[in-house]
């Protein structure tokens, strides 16, 4: 029996002997689901972008997906402080539930290779940093 690993799904291949033809014949059977994602799959970068007329520093935020092994990733949240904006911020896109709870992409999967990014406005840059996600 071999065990082969394909993003989120485990194969298993059997071989199947048929005696009067003895044959060798590939069985396979899709046994587990696998999480082939880690903490280093998302990418977080931030630019400080401009000054509003205010005067209040205004920031880009890029949230990625980089998973090489073509991972989506869903209910994605961030440890954000107090986050607000001065400016408004497509709740869809980034949302602060809690304090230091900010959820992404509203939970829905963020595919391998995607970026989402929105622009805030505050006196200060929020440290942002990966506090959970799933695989899948």
């Amino acid at each position: 029996m071999k065990v082969f690993s394909i993003c989120h799904v485990s194969i298993v291949m059997l071989s199947i002997i048929i005696i009067s033809t003895n044959l060798m014949i590939p069985f396979y059977t899709v046994v587990a689901a696998e999480t082939n994602c880690s903490n280093g799959d998302i990418v977080i970068a931030q630019s400080r972008v401009g000054t509003l007329p205010s005067g209040i520093p205004s920031f880009s935020v890029e949230i990625t997906n980089a998973c090489a092994r073509g991972c989506s990733i869903s209910n994605l949240h961030l440890k954000c402080g107090i986050f607000a904006s001065a400016v408004l911020v497509n709740p869809k896109i980034f949302k602060r539930q809690d304090v230091d709870d900010c959820l992404v992409n509203g939970g829905s999967p963020l595919a391998a290779g995607s970026t989402i990014s929105f622009k805030y406005a505050n006196t200060f840059q929020y440290p942002l940093s990966l506090a959970s996600a799933t695989c899948g």
